[in-house]
């Protein structure tokens, strides 16, 4: 019935019918250059619907007055359709999202008969085909407060706030105390009144404000402000873990940390920021009503850049295996580390082993959990609201996979079966550290038959690779980067080389204590080699066409090639043989943005995703925009890791040093 005043509103010229008609989608120019987003004017939808609500209950006189306001509700759809495109040089099919503003009453299945008879009434032309895949009403079916993730999310949000508040104020409590035991004794012996007449330009009031506070650097709470052995106080320290000051502090700090190589700031951040351009590119091409765009993007030589942007996550596996051996071989070769009975023997390593799998899990997961559960629920509050409708399948995944995720597994499973896609390099990162690990315990104890192990897996990895490569017939091309993306991309036996090389880099740094003298000819032929090499496996695809041979050696070594490549560039810097280029990489000003990597590698997707299927429409893609997404991205997914961070990491982190077995000894 209310199709039918639909109709009549139609044919009458009425108001409200021909707003309904005007937030339909519908083809306007571009099919065959990619525009397959027909979604209209969803939100003329919607603020219809309400004008509806608002009339609810008005007498009929009054209710004429509303001319805009449908004598009914109104839903968005949003419907799925496939274009078979038979025409001569022209012959595919595209898929094609067709939003429609119908009345309420309008079920799923009525839409899908509805358009189906038009379909079938209307499609005379023989070449034409139109197939219905499948419609969603876009009714308010999901809300967050019938979701128990949500509440578990809040709930976990809640306590956390109630001790980031409660640590806060503690620590302030504690400066306080300080500045006002300073002031005290400054006054009891006079020192202050000689400095005032002394020196009265400057600021020696006793009034205690933020920037006092924040200058305190040590009060008997402990926990990092102080380097000094105190007797641990694990209850004021843990309270102390979740203080915005402190964690602020550190998380600012121009200081590299013991935990670290002052280079690996810099080559971090670089790399995040290419697989944050990466990710912006190809999902603003996703929803572009000019496709093809990419198509002449990828005639240009720099759009290898994006095309081969797997090798920033390879700088990611070098320096996590680099950090991993470098801090283990420094750490054992502490003279307490030597005496201490529980790494002595099988059964000691085996402890070991368990100590470094439960603190590296209890340092990544809780964070990692929170965005899971973030992605869960706003897919799934998307795929109920947007007419836009995305490949991944996060809203039914995550629900059903994220144990998969949580414990790293999911790169063992099918892509339409997993949660948060780019998590994969977690899951392989995780595993390159359960293997990476047992080779530096060995290696430990018997040097050689640890780098006998490292070298039978990284050649292990080359086999693999190339027999994938073979039976798969994949060939390197800038326009298919992730071809055999489960076969060959995200596999772990294919991509554990530069982690493994990182673990030689990181044990040599150690044996050398980062000191090495090189000559000048030496320098000049390792860094003019190391950019080469880069640089050919990056844009060497350009223009060329590579045979079986020449594809199974490159999708093989250039991975690890890349890794040498980067190994150099860390080892010329952190032994001063990096000119500028260290300078850069070391610049203490960007310590604070790479210690937010893992939040902003997590979140940026999800960032780029909820801004896509809030705007519910299509983009046309020019260079400047794609820059304008890129930076926009960026800066936003920076600014909810602070939060991230703040609340989540950084908290989790000292908790963890807290009980650490080697945190009493640590400073000796």
């Amino acid at each position: 019935m209310a199709l039918v005043k639909y109709f009549r509103g139609v044919l009458n010229g009425d108001n409200w019918a021909l707003k309904m008609m005007d937030a339909d989608g519908r083809h306007t120019w571009g099919l065959f250059w990619g525009s397959r987003y027909w979604v209209g004017s969803p939100d003329l939808c919607r603020e219809m619907n309400r004008e509806v609500k608002d009339t609810v209950g008005l007498f009929e006189s009054d209710r004429k007055e509303h001319l805009a306001a449908p004598p009914f509700g109104v839903d968005v759809n949003s419907v799925n359709l496939r274009l078979d495109i038979l025409k001569p040089g022209l012959n595919g099919t595209r898929d094609v999202t067709l939003g429609l503003c119908l009345p309420d009453h309008c079920t799923v299945d009525d839409v899908s008969i509805l358009l189906n008879f038009a379909v079938n009434t209307s499609a005379k032309n023989v070449h034409r085909k139109i197939v219905l895949s499948h419609v969603r009403n876009l009714s308010d079916g999901y809300t967050l407060w019938s979701d128990h993730t949500f509440y578990i999310i809040l709930i976990t949000s809640s306590f956390v706030l109630v001790f980031v508040v409660f640590g806060t104020i503690y620590d302030a409590a504690l400066r306080y105390q300080v500045l006002r035991t300073d002031q005290q004794k400054r006054k009891d012996s006079n020192v202050i009144v000689e400095m005032k007449s002394l020196r009265p330009s400057e600021d020696l009031d006793d009034a205690i404000t933020i920037s006092k506070l924040w200058s305190v650097k040590s009060h008997n709470g402990s926990l990092d402000l102080v380097n000094q052995r105190d007797v641990p106080r694990p209850l004021s320290e843990a309270l102390l873990s979740f203080s915005i000051l402190l964690n602020i502090s550190k998380l600012a700090s121009w200081e590299v940390g013991d935990d670290t190589l002052a280079p690996i700031h810099g080559l971090r951040l670089i790399s995040l920021f290419w697989v944050i351009l990466v990710h912006t590119c190809l999902l603003a091409n996703e929803i572009s009503d000019n496709i093809m765009f990419r198509t002449k993007a990828e005639s240009d030589f720099l759009y290898q850049t994006i095309s081969n942007g797997t090798y920033a996550v390879d700088t990611f596996f070098f320096m996590s295996g680099c950090l991993v051996s470098f801090l283990y071989f420094r750490t054992i070769a502490k003279q307490r580390m030597r005496e201490l009975q529980i790494t002595k023997g099988f059964i000691g390593q085996f402890l070991q082993f368990l100590g470094m799998m439960w603190y590296r899990y209890f340092r990544l997961t809780p964070p990692y959990l929170l965005v899971i559960g973030f992605v869960q629920i706003s897919m799934k509050w998307y795929h109920a609201h947007s007419v836009i409708e995305l490949p991944a399948l996060d809203h039914d995944t995550c629900e059903k996979f994220w144990w998969r995720n949580a414990l790293y597994v999911n790169t063992y499973f099918p892509m339409e079966d997993r949660c948060m896609v780019w998590s994969w390099y977690l899951a392989n990162d995780t595993q390159f550290y359960t293997v990476g690990i047992i080779i530096l315990i060995v290696a430990a104890s018997f040097l050689y038959v640890g780098a006998a192990l490292g070298v039978l897996f990284l050649v292990g990895s080359w086999i693999i690779t190339a027999i994938v490569t073979l039976n798969t017939e994949h060939v390197p091309t800038i326009e298919e980067p992730f071809a055999h993306y489960e076969s060959l991309y995200d596999k772990p036996w294919t991509r554990i080389g530069p982690y493994l090389i990182g673990m030689a880099t990181g044990w040599f740094l150690f044996k050398t204590k980062c000191q090495i003298k090189m000559n000048m000819v030496t320098v000049a032929f390792g860094w003019t080699i190391s950019l080469a090499t880069m640089l050919s496996i990056v844009y060497g695809l350009y223009g060329n066409t590579f045979g079986p041979v020449l594809s199974i050696m490159y999708t093989t070594l250039s991975h690890s090639g890349w890794a040498l490549s980067v190994a150099w560039v860390l080892v010329a810097c952190v032994t001063r043989h990096g000119g500028i280029i260290n300078s850069f990489l070391s610049w203490k000003y960007l310590y604070p943005l790479s210690r937010l990597t893992y939040c902003a590698y997590l979140v940026h997707p999800a960032l780029m995703r909820s801004m896509i299927l809030r705007g519910e429409s299509s983009l046309h893609l020019t260079q400047g925009l794609v820059a304008m997404l890129f930076f926009g991205v960026t800066v936003a997914s920076y600014m909810v890791s602070i939060v991230l961070s703040l609340l989540f990491e950084a908290p989790m982190v000292s908790l963890l040093r807290i009980v650490h077995p080697m945190r009493r000894w640590k400073n000796d």
